[in-house]
């Protein structure tokens, strides 16, 4: 149950996704209508400049929308009364998507919370020596950019194949206020 009681200035909700496939970029576009070749056709996307295909934008608001609605209990609890989100960055195919809430503010049984919504794109893996162990789509494809490096967005880590490259970057920023019914 989530009680107003529960919550402080703050807290964070979130949910991640590390589903996103050519597959489920198609089903999506069936099911939306939105077809447009950028989201399920390579070739199309190439030639309109982007490296390959892109999510739906609405597709990734939908993680969004659905952080609130799986925290509310699809309105057991409450209900989603604004969100305001700005799309910056496109999301692509094996991007982890990682959606974040955190609460600003309460006032009475309202929750204002600031939204980020950011993905991990996996560029290669590593040896000690600099050799290329395993390559992802981003290392592959070129979706890492100079402006990337510059920004300070692109990362590296160990995990147990070696030394990881990735970047993380700002998808989605907004702001949510969620009312809740106690």
């Amino acid at each position: 149950m989530v009680k107003i009681s529960d919550l402080k200035v703050g807290d964070i909700i979130k949910n991640e996704f590390d589903g996103i496939t050519r597959d489920l970029l198609k089903m999506y576009a069936k099911a939306s209508g939105d077809t447009n070749p950028i989201h399920t056709n390579d070739v199309v996307a190439e030639r309109a400049g982007l490296k390959g295909v892109i999510a739906h934008g609405l597709f990734s608001y939908g993680f969004i929308t659905k952080l609130f609605e799986d925290f509310l209990e699809h309105g057991k609890y409450g209900m989603l009364i604004e969100i305001n989100v700005s799309m910056r960055a496109m999301v692509r195919c094996g991007d982890l998507l990682i959606t974040e809430a955190k609460v600003n503010k309460i006032e009475g049984k309202r929750v204002y919370l600031d939204v980020v919504q950011t993905t991990i794109t996996n560029v290669d893996i590593k040896d000690k020596d600099g050799n290329i162990i395993k390559q992802f789509e981003a290392g592959e494809r070129g979706y890492i950019s100079d402006k990337d490096l510059e920004q300070g967005l692109v990362k590296t880590k160990e995990v147990d194949e070696g030394i990881l490259t990735y970047r993380e970057r700002i998808a989605t920023p907004g702001t949510a206020i969620i009312e809740l019914i106690e």
